[in-house]
């Protein structure tokens, strides 16, 4: 299974590491990314149907980030391959709409 990003995806998660690196430091933040990344690339390529449909964005799947307030967002694009359309805050007022959905 493939995972692509969308533009919008990764500014998003650009705004979060800089916020870690800000409030944390660089080695947060670098470890923050890839939480991020490995959950959403074991989640994905498992069991991406596990992750269950968005109840605010039609034809989303939920994946929630394990131990940080940060949910992704994913859809299938083609039989094997994923698109990240967007990472939240858990604490943001939904919907964001991303310009690529």
């Amino acid at each position: 299974m493939s995972i692509q990003w969308s533009d919008f995806a990764l500014r998003s998660l650009e705004e979060i590491i800089f916020y870690y690196e800000v409030e944390a430091g660089r080695e947060i933040a670098e470890e923050i990314e890839c939480r991020i990344f490995d959950q959403i690339e074991e989640r994905t390529n498992l069991f991406p149907a596990a992750n269950p449909e968005s109840d605010v964005f039609p034809g989303l799947r939920k994946l929630v980030i394990d131990h940080l307030p940060y949910v992704a967002f994913i859809r299938p694009i083609a039989p094997n391959l994923w698109e990240v359309v967007d990472i939240v805050h858990t604490s943001r007022k939904l919907p964001k709409t991303p310009d690529s959905v």
